[in-house]
């Protein structure tokens, strides 16, 4: 249902930024590599206010003449909790179109899904996020000094478990200037490929925005995205 398998592990990053105050607005643009090559695929990450009280609203798109892949969600911040109010993915690429559109209850709590397949209601945890804002809520468990994060997430007709692990801290060059940085690793299940790997170097003074991402496929294929422009608050 995603994108292409490397641009597909980098999509759902989103910037782990802001606590119970308000969300502060930004952009960013990042660039896409595979095998350390440039490819012509450019991501944008977006957050912005939106009308009424504690509402934002995120996009992350990744476009080339080869593909369009967005995702956008609309949720309020409920002071580090928060509460999705519409989710969207749609993929545009190769022939194909795939779309999922989620509304969210949370006087059930649940969620009702329109895709290529039709629709499905079904229930959801009280804490259940979707892929763009689950990232949000990081911030407030690193900076409570916490070095493990657990998530639920809703996509399409499925729920997804996350577990994201501190385990390193690394200083990077960024549109910013050098920043310290944890590297923060995707953990997957034990079953899976042990060579897999997914990290993010996520930056403290920058309200833990990711401004680098990695996935290791294999010892022959991994791919990059690297932030190359910013606009948002400057490091504390």
């Amino acid at each position: 249902m995603r994108a292409p398998l490397i641009l597909a592990a980098l999509l759902w990053l989103a910037p782990l930024i802001a606590g119970a105050a308000p969300l502060a607005p930004f952009s960013a643009e990042y660039r896409i590599y595979v095998n350390k090559i440039p490819t012509p695929i450019k991501a944008t990450l977006i957050l912005e206010p939106v009308a009424g009280d504690d509402r934002y609203h995120m996009l992350f798109e990744a476009h080339s003449w080869l593909l369009n892949n967005r995702e956008e969600s609309w949720f309020r911040w409920n002071r580090c909790a928060p509460r999705t109010i519409r989710y969207e993915h749609e993929f545009n690429g190769f022939g194909k179109h795939r779309y999922y559109h989620t509304d969210f209850d949370w006087d059930k709590p649940g969620v009702t899904t329109e895709s290529e397949d039709g629709v499905e209601a079904f229930a959801i945890p009280e804490d259940a996020l979707d892929e763009l804002s689950m990232l949000l809520r990081a911030r407030c468990v690193f900076a409570g000094g916490d070095k493990e994060y657990d998530a639920t997430s809703v996509y399409g007709d499925d729920l997804r478990h996350h577990h994201f692990v501190v385990v390193d801290r690394e200083t990077i060059d960024t549109p910013m200037g050098e920043l310290d940085t944890l590297v923060v690793e995707k953990k997957r299940d034990k079953d899976e490929d042990e060579k897999r790997r997914t990290l993010f170097w996520v930056a403290p003074k920058v309200g833990y925005m990711v401004v680098k991402a990695r996935h290791i496929e294999s010892a022959l294929l991994h791919g990059e995205l690297i932030m190359r422009e910013y606009n948002g608050p400057l490091p504390e």
